[in-house]
């Protein structure tokens, strides 16, 4: 009697539909029932297991291991089958599958299988091809619907981020404060208009510099200070041009402007020294990808976070409305400072996009900002990742897109930086701030501990990762 109900329970899933009652008992004379409690493993991936199993009752979920996460693909309940890699000698399961209920399902393994009838066996084949057939139309229908569901929610946080950009521009409050803000020097913002251009020289900086005794002044003053740790005197700007670059020369005047406009406390320090760092790892990835307009990059990395100088010293000065100005969106309100300091427009409308490579596609930003955007991004995360935090707890759901934007053939941050990033600045660190190579020396060596091999002897300093005011 017991054997007559299984039968019918076979008779019932649509792998069988077409067999005959004799038939039906020749199949389960050769196959096997087995019954699987809740959270027991039917299938682990990994083994070598060329068995199929149908489900007759209950459900399970497939899981497969993405990045060391399981995560659920699918889940299948009764007249579903547990897709494997059958007709494929030698295959391993691509997916584990665990019950979510007490689950029954039939076995037929491969040399059971084969030893049916040819009849019976061309009509099971022919069964599992149409349930494979209804699992693939069940998958483009959910990425469909999944797709339109993306785009509509791309659309509405598109246009709720372009009605907030214009509601921060019209604001009075906001613009009040921002002409409260001091100016930035105006050898900074002319220096800046100078060095976007390509085509510049060193002749051209100096002859710039000469106009303003006092920023050659701040220049020398710097250089031979113990910031940056040299043990030679450099007493001629041309000089410390060529020795540092236009890069870093641009950089150490924008900082010194930026720093004397902010007050000088811990929290500006270390928000501008990540500004700083972005900034050479920006200009890094724009050299080694061919990037044309290195120092437009270095610039817009040594600006990005203004927003949020700006925000601390809202803070500063509101205390009691902390809550509220912790709701403003910094790229905004950087890009409006920027605007009123006369720094170019491609700088400033690239900062506005800053926040989108985290939630956005790279599409959705105008083409003549993406580029910047897309190295500022990733500068960001490089600069993450080598503080030490793991890739898996940073924003990279669309770093794919943005990688492929900068035509990067490395897949990770990770792998960029080691790879690429690190082996860049290593070949520059006798001109960088003492602080920056110290912070670089530090980041190395975590990379290598986290590896776990045994890192080098290094000097390193416990130095604060700031520069003189």
């Amino acid at each position: 009697m017991k054997n007559i109900i299984k039968q019918k329970a076979l008779s019932g899933h649509p792998a069988f539909e077409g067999l005959t009652d004799s038939q039906l008992v020749t199949v389960y004379k050769i196959g096997s029932v087995n019954k699987i409690n809740t959270g027991g493993v039917l299938v682990k991936e990994g083994d070598a297991d060329p068995v199929i199993y149908l489900v007759l009752q209950g459900a399970a979920q497939i899981l497969k291991k993405v990045k060391g996460q399981a995560r659920q693909l699918a889940v299948v309940r009764q007249g579903d089958w547990v897709p494997q890699p059958l007709f494929f000698k030698n295959q391993r399961r691509t997916a584990s599958v665990i019950a979510l209920e007490p689950l029954t399902v039939f076995v037929l393994n491969e040399s059971c299988l084969n030893a049916l009838p040819d009849k019976i066996q061309i009509a099971i084949y022919k069964n599992l091809n149409k349930l494979l057939g209804r699992h693939i139309n069940d998958l483009i229908t959910e990425q469909v619907a999944s797709s339109d569901r993306n785009t509509l929610l791309t659309s509405h946080l598109t246009n709720l981020l372009q009605a907030r950009r214009d509601q921060y521009a019209g604001s009075e409050m906001i613009q009040n404060f921002l002409k409260r803000i001091p100016r930035l020097p105006i050898y900074a913002s002319r220096l800046a208009i100078v060095l976007l251009d390509e085509n510049v020289s060193t002749r051209d900086v100096t002859e710039l510099a000469k106009l303003d005794p006092s920023l050659v002044g701040m220049v020398l003053k710097t250089v031979n200070s113990a910031y940056y740790g040299f043990r030679h005197k450099v007493s001629d700007f041309q000089h410390a041009v060529l020795l540092l670059g236009f890069n870093q020369i641009y950089q150490m005047i924008t900082d010194i402007g930026i720093r004397s406009t902010m007050p000088k406390t811990r929290e500006f320090q270390d928000l501008q020294f990540h500004s700083m760092m972005v900034s050479f790892i920006g200009f890094e990835i724009a050299q080694l990808y061919n990037t044309k307009k290195a120092l437009l990059i270095s610039t817009v990395g040594l600006l990005h976070d203004i927003g949020k100088s700006v925000i601390l010293l809202l803070k500063q000065r509101n205390p009691k409305m902390t809550l509220l100005i912790d709701m403003l969106d910094h790229s905004k309100i950087g890009s409006l400072l920027l605007k009123k300091w006369n720094i170019p427009d491609i700088v400033c409308e690239s900062l506005e996009y800053q926040s989108y490579p985290e939630f956005l596609p790279p599409e959705i930003i105008p083409e003549e900002y993406r580029k910047n955007v897309t190295i500022l991004y990733i500068a960001h995360l490089c600069y993450q990742y080598l503080l030490g935090k793991s890739e898996s707890d940073m924003p990279t759901a669309f770093l794919g897109e943005y990688m492929d934007v900068l035509g990067c053939s490395e897949r990770s941050i990770a792998e960029l930086v080691e790879k690429k990033v690190l082996p860049s600045l290593d070949k520059k660190l006798k001109t960088f701030p003492e602080a920056v190579r110290d912070f670089l020396i530090k980041s190395k060596d975590n990379i290598v501990g986290r590896r776990g091999k045994t890192p080098k002897k290094q000097a390193v300093h416990d130095r604060s990762h700031t520069a003189p005011i």
